[in-house]
């Protein structure tokens, strides 16, 4: 018999019929070794039934039929009556808890059924938002202020510190980036051209949204998220109200009017930033600066910039409230839901962005 340092297998959180796939995956992790000690740790475990039990008990079997030898530690003793009953009447022989492996041509076209079906209930979820802010303009009495008013606090006024202190930093790079550049042919003056063209048309825009994808797309997916799994949303519609109308069109509104207000303070911050190191690197005077900012950037160049500014508000929102929507019963979904709502969120405006590009440069704008 091998007396080398035993395995320890810790389990924790649920062990139950809902998370069989997971069990599955977090055993398929253990490989057996001939002869070698095993202990299985349950001090951690929050629940426990057969059929995490099961699971258990077929991977000790396995292990034992190599030779070794299997150790409970820390199971209470609700637990332990549950393995009793199943090291009674469950199979004798044991079970390689194993995760089949799948050909590529069937994982991938899962995989593509997978995103499709995701694409479908998205476009569904847009479509009952739609529906819902037409009954909004219907009946103007059933908008809800006082929760559009909390969200802007939440998602404005809060985020107002973080915005500001990157877009000041990202008006310092751009300048100086720009700035080396430009010293060496002696055109300081049109450090202000790029730096306007740059910040109004594309960092402002895209940098806010991408921040606020981060900060407030991943909030609304994990408060949703955490409503469904604490079965509020159920409660909701038990009482008869509309999810949608409840939770996702006050945050919709409020991202609506706070993101403008956010991007104009970046952009006015990325400015300033950059007017500051204009200054101090090619001793470029405020008053020089604002003279070539008004000659060079006119009021077209910030309109453009502010023009993709509610699409983006709408993919944040969108996204972040569906990602919580689509939470199932465990803590784990709601921090995949939120990683996913916020990756989902700084790609799509990316791309949206570019599109803007494309469609502004056909347009000749």
């Amino acid at each position: 018999m091998d007396t080398s340092k035993p395995t320890i297998f810790y389990c924790q959180g649920l062990w139950t019929q809902a998370e069989t796939a997971q069990l599955r995956r977090a055993l398929a992790t253990l490989q057996p070794q001939a002869n070698k000690p095993l202990i299985i740790d349950g001090s951690k475990v929050e629940a426990l039934d057969s059929v995490g039990a099961l699971l258990l008990v077929h991977c000790a079997r396995h292990w034992e039929s190599l030779g070794g030898t299997v150790q409970w530690k820390g199971f209470s003793e609700a637990h332990e009556e549950v393995f009793s009953l199943i090291r009674e009447y469950a199979p004798d022989q044991p079970i390689v808890p194993t995760q089949p492996s799948l050909p590529w041509m069937q994982i991938l076209g899962q995989k593509t059924v997978n995103l499709g079906l995701q694409l479908w209930a998205f476009f569904s979820f847009i479509g009952r938002v739609c529906y819902e802010i037409l009954g909004w303009c219907r009946s103007p009495t059933k908008i809800r202020f006082k929760s559009i008013c909390a969200n802007i606090q939440a998602t404005g006024t809060r985020a107002t510190f973080i915005i500001a202190l990157l877009s000041f930093l990202i008006g310092i790079v751009l300048s100086y980036q720009i700035g080396v550049q430009l010293r060496n042919y002696g055109a300081n003056i049109f450090v202000v051209d790029f730096l306007g063209l740059a910040i109004l048309r594309e960092f402002g825009p895209m940098i806010t949204a991408i921040i606020i994808a981060g900060r407030t797309g991943s909030s609304y997916a994990a408060q949703i998220g955490t409503m469904k799994l604490t079965e509020e949303v159920a409660a909701l519609q038990t009482m008869g109200l509309s999810p949608i109308e409840v939770l996702v069109l006050p945050r919709l509104m409020a991202l609506w009017i706070a993101l403008p207000l956010l991007v104009i303070l970046s952009e006015v911050m990325a400015l300033f930033g950059g007017m500051i190191m204009a200054k101090t690197m090619l001793g470029l005077s405020f008053f020089d600066f604002m003279d070539r900012f008004s000659s060079a950037i006119d009021l077209k160049t910030f309109l453009i910039g502010l023009i993709k500014v509610p699409v983006f508000a709408s993919l944040i929102a969108a996204i972040g409230a569906f990602q919580g929507f689509q939470v199932k019963d465990s803590a784990a979904s709601v921090g995949e839901r939120t990683t996913i709502s916020v990756v989902q969120g700084i790609f799509m405006i990316i791309v949206v962005d570019a599109g803007f590009s494309i469609l502004f440069d056909q347009l000749g704008l």
